[in-house]
């Protein structure tokens, strides 16, 4: 699936375009079950089946432009302001150089995320927080700047994004924080009324548990045969490599069986009441969080429970272990998110608000 660039083939790229359907259930099963393949391959159809949400919250000239013209287009962004977005009339010029655009390489599209300054005075919001906004652009007219040399996922391609001097007009971006509310007409579907963050955050887990179940089937196949160093009987009939199976599996299933309670319950409180409830949100955040740990914590046991065969790198079993890693180091579902699921449990608000939104 993973081409030698370090990034998907072009042929693989066209066979995966995913676009997220009436409930958030589907896409999360779809992710997890080509993550248990490819993990890297996982991530990019989380990447292209996620981005497509940001279209209800665009003016329908420029939702039409990105997201109609081809029914098979991919967008690549980054929401952390790395970048400037200078206000001129009818639109802003931007600057900036973002990290982890995965997926680039295939994209029409790329978003950025600006600070907004007027002048030289940076624009706030009535909060008094720095306004942020994201800008869509045509891929050709930014860089890609090929820094992806990674151990783990290392098949996304997520390299860097350089945008200099390019006017970007006021229907193609949008506000990205509290207050945000779909606004396009093609965008009715409650699923444009999800926990946004929830719906980034929540593939990141299904990636997660997918890498995990690939490792689990990988050794439980291992298990039939192979015996370890000076052994006298396969390693499904040793006891340790027993326990240790059975503690990764519970791991994985626990966490996937929590996820997928959480996100049934959160869909249907939408349905019927037209919100998700800080409290709900602040589960959601933790089911994530818990959700990736436990896969990596999966692979960490069953990468030990194998032997020393699981350091070759023909091995899956040494590919899942850099992909987890990789993983567990994205913000959404990164260890400080327990941290601010906590605080939500608490009655605080959360370290990022982008929970909220």
């Amino acid at each position: 699936m993973v081409g030698n660039g370090r990034h998907m083939t072009d042929h693989c790229f066209s066979l995966i375009h995913c676009s997220l359907l009436s409930t958030i259930h589907y896409p999360l099963s779809v992710v997890e079950a080509v993550a248990r393949i490819d993990g890297s391959t996982g991530w990019c159809v989380f990447i292209a089946g996620g981005n497509p949400l940001l279209g209800a919250f665009l003016s329908d000239e420029a939702a039409a432009e990105v997201f109609s013209r081809d029914p098979n287009v991919v967008t690549a962004g980054v929401v952390l302001p790395y970048g400037r977005a200078a206000v001129r009339d009818g639109g802003y010029l931007v600057d900036g150089h973002w990290s982890y655009a995965s997926g680039c390489q295939h994209c029409a599209w790329v978003f950025c995320a600006c600070h907004v300054f007027e002048g030289e005075r940076m624009r706030l919001t009535a909060s008094g927080e720095p306004e942020v906004r994201l800008l869509f652009v045509p891929t050709t007219q930014g860089t890609i700047v090929d820094t992806w040399e990674v151990s783990g996922l290392a098949g996304t391609g997520s390299h860097d994004v350089v945008i200099e001097q390019v006017f970007v007009p006021d229907a193609y971006t949008l506000l990205f924080g509290p207050g945000m509310t779909p606004q396009g007409k093609l965008y009715e579907s409650p699923l444009y009324r999800y926990v946004l963050y929830a719906s980034f955050a929540l593939p990141i887990s299904a990636v997660a548990l997918g890498i995990a179940q690939g490792a689990l089937d990988t050794c439980m196949e291992l298990a039939q045969s192979r015996r370890s160093a000076g052994g006298t009987v396969p390693m499904r009939e040793q006891p340790m490599f027993q326990v240790r199976l059975a503690e990764a599996v519970a791991l994985v299933r626990a966490a996937r069986a929590w996820l997928h309670t959480l996100v049934q319950q959160t869909w249907e409180s939408l349905l019927g009441s037209s919100e998700v409830s800080f409290a709900q949100r602040a589960e959601l955040l933790l089911a994530a969080a818990h959700a990736t740990r436990s896969a990596a914590s999966a692979v960490d046991t069953i990468y030990t429970a194998a032997g020393a065969t699981a350091n070759y790198r023909r091995s899956p079993l040494q590919r899942a272990l850099r992909d987890i890693h990789a993983a567990t180091q994205h913000m959404g579902t990164a260890p400080q998110q327990f941290e601010s699921a906590g605080r939500m449990l608490l009655g605080l608000q959360p370290l990022q608000p982008l929970i909220l939104l």
